[in-house]
């Protein structure tokens, strides 16, 4: 016993912080689900191992990252005057900080990245068998309600375009460990559920989650078939995805609606008809305050604690029809940096989110794919001026770093 106990210290010094990690990963999963409560202790509690850390270990580039991302925020106390909603802007991006502290030095095995994956696989394909279980419950009007920009209820308090970004990432990451199954039928299982995945997407039908789903799976496409000559897979996916789509054309009366709802919605807007009640002019209206706002306070912004009062006055000068609801921070994160904090907070917001990202990126189509999923709903929503946003962002920044940066064999 004496000679093992040396040996056998350090691997169980390790252990815990492996398992740790690992088990507030799920659990982050779980409370973006069903429980907010769940999430804060969990996104709270990640950062616990690295106060058993003998020196910080985090990689440079993730720590500054999530600096420049953090920054504009903490700065713009100094010119916002509602300091309560400041603080609200701030505390839902610190889980950042304290994923990339948490992660600081850990190396996560092959093993528990698997049961991390599938896991968060198991626990997304509930919340879409919940989500469909409501809607059989009265399938005729959530149908109908889709002709008037409704959605089927969600997991994540019916926030459908988090929930579907979330979705389409478990998707990539789930094909991914499909590669390192060696039993078939893990492999199989693994499939089906993606699959299953899949066509909730088209039964869903939440333009963002659709979004992301077609755009990765081009981006995956073409790096796959242009860097790595790999086209008959590549044109296979494509034929699959075509024919899913055909089908829920034909078998979904919400995908259909949903379709048949964004042209008429397009037919206004495209004609300069930007009334509020419709979703996509709304966002087009809110995109238009952020950027007048950016103009107006091009060096330090009007603060993120006073942007949602500025949005508000936009709307009263520019738009005075808008009910109070629909009155909401830009569409668009970069619009949301920028108007909060200037030309400088937009610019490290941008790099911040770039390094995040892109980091981990080398010379693998799927984290590529991967990457340009992240972006799409920056590029559509305020997705850091809420608590899910963030969350997701750094569970995929963990597996960006740890399965495609150094993968290992299962």
């Amino acid at each position: 016993m004496r000679e093992f106990r040396p040996m056998e210290q350090p691997l169980l010094k390790n252990k815990w912080k492996e398992i740790w990690i690992s088990a507030m990963l799920i659990l982050c999963i779980a409370g973006i689900l069903w429980s907010r409560a769940l999430l804060s202790f969990a996104s709270v509690l990640i950062v616990v191992p690295y106060f058993f850390q003998r020196r910080f270990k985090s990689s440079p580039s993730f720590f500054t990252a999530v600096l420049c991302i953090i920054l504009p925020v903490l700065i713009s106390f100094f010119w916002s005057d509602d300091h309560g909603a400041w603080y609200s802007s701030l505390a839902v991006k610190i889980p950042l900080l304290f994923f990339c502290l948490g992660f600081s030095g850990i190396s996560i095995s092959a093993e528990w990245k698997r049961k991390i994956i599938l896991l968060s696989l198991l626990l997304i394909s509930a919340g879409c068998l919940q989500s469909l279980w409501e809607y059989s419950l009265d399938s005729a009007a959530y149908a109908e309600a889709y002709l008037r920009a409704k959605t089927l209820p969600t997991p994540a308090e019916n926030d459908h375009i988090r929930f579907s970004w979330l979705v389409v990432i478990i998707i990539a990451f789930a094909i991914q460990q499909i590669k390192n199954e060696k039993q078939k039928l893990n492999q199989a299982v693994i499939l089906l559920l993606v699959f299953f995945l899949v066509v909730y997407l088209h039964i869903l039908a939440a333009k963002t989650g659709l979004v992301c789903l077609y755009t990765g799976t081009l981006a995956y496409l073409l790096y796959a078939g242009l860097q790595e000559k790999k086209w008959k897979p590549a044109l296979s996916v494509t034929a699959l995805l075509s024919v899913i789509c055909f089908f829920c054309y034909l078998y979904s009366p919400t995908f259909r609606n949903r379709l048949q709802y964004v042209r008429y919605e397009y037919s206004l807007y495209s004609q300069g008809q930007l009334t509020s009640s419709y979703s996509d002019a709304a966002r087009i209206l809110s995109m238009k305050a952020g950027y007048s706002i950016l103009k107006e306070h091009p060096l330090y912004g009007v603060g993120f604690g006073d942007l949602r009062e500025e949005v508000n006055q936009w709307h009263s000068v520019n738009h005075s029809s808008s009910l109070p609801d629909e009155r909401f921070l830009p569409a668009n994160e970069w619009l949301v940096y920028g108007a909060g904090s200037g030309w400088a907070g937009f610019a490290l917001f941008t790099i911040g989110l770039g390094m995040l990202l892109f980091v981990s990126f080398q010379k693998n189509p799927l984290m590529f794919a991967v990457a340009v999923i992240s972006i799409i709903p920056f590029l559509v929503d305020d997705t850091l001026e809420g608590q899910y946003g963030g969350v997701i962002l750094a569970f995929i920044v963990f597996f960006g770093q740890q399965i495609f940066r150094n993968p290992e064999p299962a």
